[in-house]
């Protein structure tokens, strides 16, 4: 499930009166899910146990019209069995539903069932370590917009758990884990990304202890949550960032320590690695120009993972993303100024795994556009040429389901014809609410009705695109 907060705060009266109590009699009609109260899930990458004690829901196109029609599936009292999603699976549907007013629930027993998960032996190891990065992806996204730490504390505590039982039961996690990684410019998505990158470099540097892997990756979750305090905009403005702007940002480590050491249920590691994360061996770091032993181990740890997954993902205010082998090259050439020997020779070794070995230097760069899961409510414009200006069609009620720099995934209740432009407006809370014009690469109906469309878009500058 993507971030929650995309619509935890949705307007209740867009629900309908049974969203809590669904009935099958009583099919819900609606041209979008989320107006209707229900929120799509990918049933490919969810625990099973999530599902226990949930109403499930399809949904067809009405014959008689272009609304869209919601049918109770199975309720809270029949099991969602591994049969009938399968069965569904194999129908082509992608997509199940469940009431918004019980996703909290949904949330929570995802999380719950991870360890039962990673236990199932007949489940490919990739699909492990996509459902584990998905899950933290989507806590992370709920702890930078949630106050309230402490109470979320034990939710971490089990995801982290979960990361480090995964790194200690399978010497290839990490590959699973890199490979699942998005490297756009989200800052959830970057918290995970080092998080999962932690757990196996200090499994590699030698600690074998599941509480203290456990530890690490609370603190690789966490070391960025200082980035909370600062404004929106400077996160994701797509100019050159000033020395003004670079000053503000750096406060980011001093906030974040601040704000855990006053958290309760967080383990002390986790300030530490927060406040400690930019300090550099020679000095030359921030907030405190710590030096060698002064710095904490496991910060030291942090420092070479952050490091490396800001180089090689996208970000606003950059042109572009190193490759694996220039990001490599760089941390090596800044080793040991800047890093601990010891563990750029671990992560380099663990990242050289993940790599072809065929000589093509090509192989070693990232996807062009790496996708990140949302399930975030959002209005969608068709735009039509009126002599030298643009018009916009009325709304369509749409979900992004997935987001890259480059582009969107978007279920829509009609087609969009490929070259097609439009205006898309992300309703979701934080860093997912924002505009795009876009064109329209590909369209297919899917077998429940909804049409799944691609989109290539870039951020909203003027009032309407020009040619």
């Amino acid at each position: 499930m993507g971030p929650a907060a995309a619509i935890r705060e949705k307007d209740q009266s867009e629900r309908p009166a049974n969203a809590t109590d669904p009935s099958p009699a009583s099919p819900a009609h609606t041209s979008n899910p989320t107006r209707a109260g229900f929120l799509p899930v990918c049933m490919e990458h969810v625990p099973p146990s999530a599902w226990h004690g949930l109403d499930i829901f399809t949904k067809t196109h009405n014959p008689h019209g272009t609304e869209e029609i919601f049918t109770h599936f199975c309720g809270r009292q029949t099991r969602f069995s591994q049969h009938a999603r399968d069965h569904l699976a194999e129908s082509g549907v992608k997509f199940v539903y469940i009431p918004i007013a019980q996703q909290d629930v949904f949330r929570r027993q995802t999380e719950a069932g991870l360890l039962e998960l990673i236990g199932q032996a007949g489940l490919a190891a990739s699909i492990k370590a996509m459902i584990v990065y998905q899950t933290s992806v989507a806590l992370v996204d709920e702890v930078l917009t949630d106050p309230d730490l402490s109470a979320m504390s034990p939710r971490l505590e089990n995801v982290s758990r979960a990361v480090a039982t995964l790194v200690l039961n399978d010497p290839t996690a990490f590959s699973h884990l890199f490979a699942a990684a998005h490297h756009d410019f989200y800052t959830a998505a970057h918290m995970v990304n080092v998080a999962t990158g932690m757990v196996p470099l200090a499994y590699a540097l030698g600690h074998h202890d599941p509480d203290v892997l456990s530890d690490i990756c609370q603190a690789g979750l966490l070391h960025d949550i200082g980035k909370t305090y600062l404004p929106s905009e400077l996160l994701n403005q797509s100019r050159p960032l000033t020395r003004s702007d670079w000053e503000q940002i750096k406060r980011h480590a001093e906030l974040g320590a601040q704000y855990l050491s006053e958290s309760e249920g967080i383990h002390p590691l986790c300030p530490t690695v927060a406040l400690e994360h930019h300090e550099r061996m020679d000095g030359s770091g921030y907030p405190h120009g710590l030096s060698g032993d002064e710095i904490h181990p496991v910060s030291r740890i942090c420092a070479v993972v952050d490091s490396f997954d800001a180089m090689t993902s996208r970000r606003p205010f950059k042109t572009g993303a190193m490759s694996i082998v220039e990001a490599t090259a760089l941390i090596l050439n800044e080793t040991p100024a800047h890093y601990d020997g010891a563990v750029v020779r671990a992560w380099l070794g663990l990242v050289h795994a993940t790599q072809p070995q065929d000589g093509d230097s090509s192989a070693h760069t990232r996807r062009e556009s790496e996708r990140f899961r949302i399930d975030c409510p959002a209005r969608l414009h068709v735009l039509e040429k009126d002599g030298e200006s643009w018009r916009q069609r009325p709304a369509l009620q749409i979900t992004a389901f997935n987001i890259s720099q480059g582009g969107l995934g978007i279920l829509s209740p009609k087609p969009i014809a490929p070259a097609q432009r439009a205006r898309v407006h992300l309703l979701g809370e934080s860093s997912l609410k924002r505009s795009f014009n876009c064109i329209a690469v590909r369209c297919r109906e899917t077998a429940d009705g909804w049409f799944e469309v691609g989109i290539q878009c870039e951020p909203v500058e003027d009032d309407l695109p020009h040619d």
